[in-house]
This record gives C-alpha cells, sequence and structure tokens, in this order.
C-alpha cells in the first residue's frame, strides 16, 4: 500500500510540474515569476537629482503599500501629475524657502519623505484628508489626480497649505513656540467637534482663521502660518476682514507672536516667506512643470 501511495504522489509531482512549464519555452530554467529590478526610470533619476541629493527628501508617487494608508480606499497617482507635482512644489515651496531660510533649513528641517497619492481620504464624517505629516518625517498629499496648475488658489487649498501646515508642525514640535499663544483663545477651543461647531456661526469672529484653526492651539499655530504666506498682503487683509473688530484684534495678536516665532527662533521673516511664495506664484503660466531634465 506504501509504495502505491509513493508512485501516485510521484506521478501528481510530474503532472503538476509539467503544467507550470511554458511548452513554447525551450528554457526551463527560467522561472515564469517575474520579479521587478527596481532600476530607476529617468524621472526617478531627475527626483533624486532636485530632492535627494540637495535636501535628502524622497519623492514618492508610485504608493508603495508600505507607505500607504491602508484605512483609506486610495489610488496612485497618475505618472504625468506626479512629474508635475515634483517640479511644482520644487518651484513654489523649496525654492520659495530657499530665498530667505538660513543655509542647510531645508535639509535639516524638511521632511525626508513627500508620498503624492492619486485620490482623497475621506473619513466616515464627511471630511477628506488633504495631508498628514508623521513624526516629522514624511508629509503624504491626496488627490493629486485632480491637480490644475491653472487654478492657483485650488493649488494652495487642496496642496501648498497642506505642506506649509505641516511642516510648521515639524518646526514647532522641534522647537517649541510661546506659551502665551495657548492663552489667547484658551476657553474657544472646540477638539474634534471643529468640523460642525460653527454650524451658523463664525470662526473667523472667534479668531480662527479657519474652522481647523479652532480644533486645538498647535492647529491654530500652524494654520496661521500656512494662510498668512498663501495670501497677499490685500488678500490677507480681505480674508480677516469679516472677523469684525474683535476677531481682527485677536488674529493680529496671534500673527504677531507667530511673526516673531519665526524670525527668533527659525531666523525667517514670515513677510518676505509670503513675498517669495506669492511673486512665484504670479508667474505660475511662465514655467514648464512637465519636464525633466537629468544632465
Amino acid at each position: 500500500m506504501n509504495n502505491i501511495k509513493y508512485w501516485l504522489s510521484l506521478a501528481i509531482m510530474i503532472i503538476v510540474l509539467a503544467a507550470c512549464t511554458d511548452d513554447d519555452d525551450p528554457n526551463t530554467d527560467v522561472s515564469v515569476i517575474s520579479i521587478g529590478t527596481g532600476e530607476s526610470n529617468d524621472f526617478d533619476k531627475y527626483l533624486e537629482k532636485i530632492y535627494t541629493e540637495p535636501y535628502n527628501i524622497s519623492f514618492q508617487y508610485k504608493l508603495a503599500d508600505i507607505e500607504s494608508d491602508m484605512n483609506y480606499q486610495l489610488v496612485p497617482a497618475t505618472y504625468e501629475n506626479s512629474v508635475k507635482m515634483a517640479n511644482l512644489v520644487k518651484y513654489l515651496c523649496l525654492d520659495a524657502y530657499e530665498e530667505v531660510a538660513p543655509e542647510g533649513f531645508l535639509k535639516v528641517y524638511f521632511p525626508k519623505m513627500m508620498m503624492m497619492v492619486g485620490s482623497g481620504a475621506y473619513r466616515n464624517n464627511g471630511t477628506v484628508v488633504l495631508g498628514t505629516a508623521e513624526g516629522g518625517l514624511k508629509i503624504t498629499l491626496y488627490d493629486i489626480n485632480n491637480l490644475d496648475i491653472s487654478n492657483v488658489e485650488r493649488l494652495y487649498e487642496y496642496y501648498f497649505r497642506t505642506i506649509f501646515h505641516e511642516f510648521s508642525h515639524i518646526l514647532h514640535q522641534t522647537k517649541d513656540y510661546t506659551t502665551d499663544f495657548d492663552k489667547i483663545s484658551s476657553t474657544e477651543y472646540v477638539g474634534g467637534s471643529w468640523n460642525d461647531a460653527w454650524d451658523g456661526k463664525s470662526s473667523l469672529e472667534a479668531g480662527f482663521i479657519s474652522d481647523y484653526s479652532s480644533k486645538e492651539t498647535n492647529e491654530d499655530f500652524v494654520e496661521l502660518i500656512a494662510h498668512y504666506i498663501t495670501n497677499t498682503e490685500e488678500s490677507w487683509a480681505a480674508k480677516i476682514e469679516p472677523a469684525g473688530d474683535s476677531g481682527k484684534a485677536i488674529l493680529e495678536q496671534k500673527i504677531t507672536i507667530v511673526k516673531s516665532y519665526m524670525k527668533e527662533v527659525w531666523s525667517i521673516d514670515m513677510d518676505d516667506l509670503r513675498a517669495a511664495i506669492q511673486t512665484r506664484a504670479e508667474k505660475l503660466d511662465e514655467q514648464d512643470f512637465d519636464s525633466i531634465t537629468i544632465e
């Protein structure tokens, strides 16, 4: 009986092995399983040149599972929009900081990974995640497949306020701001209910630059930075006008502390940074964001 089982098992194994062999391919030593070599394409080499070498930043666009948030259903960013976004972030963010920040600032403090995701990350409460930062090491940007370079306000809202917001978190987590800021609106923060806490009311009149600012003091602080530098002097004045006298006084008190912090701690003048960003934003239509050069 044991001999019968042995020969039957051997016969089955031979059949299985024969079924896995490509009869049209005489080279049976080559595996039918294809494993990627991970070779870099021209865009990867370009990213190495403009992100990794000067800033030690890894710009990721292929949506590797290990770097993705499995709590959301996500799709990868398209290649074309990834090229555009790589050039755009370099032009409107990194190059603007380079104009006004101390030498080596970005290489030391800017997060070491930027990850592009094609779709938005939608929560059950109806809100959408536009970006995240993880431990000062990584910024993830979503909705890259809906990138529209012709619409600067959308660029600010969906991408660059997110970048500036998350980068500012990294800065204050590295060197904190004064507790005087915490005291200004200490009784007004609404925590996780920020999304519906202002229904029928104005967060601006309460001294918050956005509804999300009212979540807690750190969000309030970085939202002010993100909004201030993505508005011209004129549009900033128009933005805070609806806050009324009381709200404007609170906002001006807060922005004074923010400016002082950026200048004293990081040697960055917020008005100079805003001017660098706004000057570049005015020239977006003159730029070529589709090309890569690896010379």
